[in-house]
């Protein structure tokens, strides 16, 4: 169950991650909207799309809507690793994989991707990046280094609720 659970936030992270970073680089104005209780109900992004949040009467979001009007992510090895980020770090698509690990540190390309993009810091509070080694036992990393939830599958919907 824990495990299962780990999975499902890891998914629904990767998702929200992938939506802000689409949106962020599309977009120049942010407006944030809140409810009566200061909740914040949607954020939009201009030209960009938007996410909108509902909350039930005891303050939990139960839906979060995301709209996206304009996709800048490109990924043309289809490595989900943005292209961008392979050329910044390594001048080539063909180096960085989803289980390439570049810096030897024991932690995949992909996931340093992906959280170096969302600011994740190792537990000696260097931020990750494939040209360094990090520090071990980093979240989603246990004791021995190996991964507890690695995605090496194509995406997946994700329906919350079921």
């Amino acid at each position: 169950m824990i495990r299962k659970r780990q999975i499902s936030l890891l998914i629904i992270s990767l998702l929200i991650f992938l939506c802000f970073h689409i949106l962020c680089q599309a977009s120049e104005t942010i407006t944030y909207t809140y409810d009566d209780l200061d909740r914040l109900t949607s954020v939009e992004y201009a030209g960009a799309g938007s996410i909108s949040y509902v909350y039930n009467k005891a303050g939990n979001i139960i839906n979060i809507t995301i709209s996206v009007t304009n996709s800048t992510i490109v990924d043309s090895d289809n490595d989900g690793i943005a292209d961008d980020w392979e050329m910044m770090h390594f001048n080539s698509l063909e180096t960085a994989s989803p289980t390439s690990d570049a810096d030897g540190d024991r932690y995949s390309d992909l996931w340093e991707y992906l959280n170096w993009r969302d600011g994740l810091l190792d537990p000696s509070g260097k931020t990750f990046s494939p040209n360094i080694k990090n520090a071990s036992r980093a979240r989603g990393y246990g004791e021995g280094l190996e991964p507890r939830a690695f995605i090496s599958a194509p995406w997946i919907p994700l329906l919350l609720g079921e």
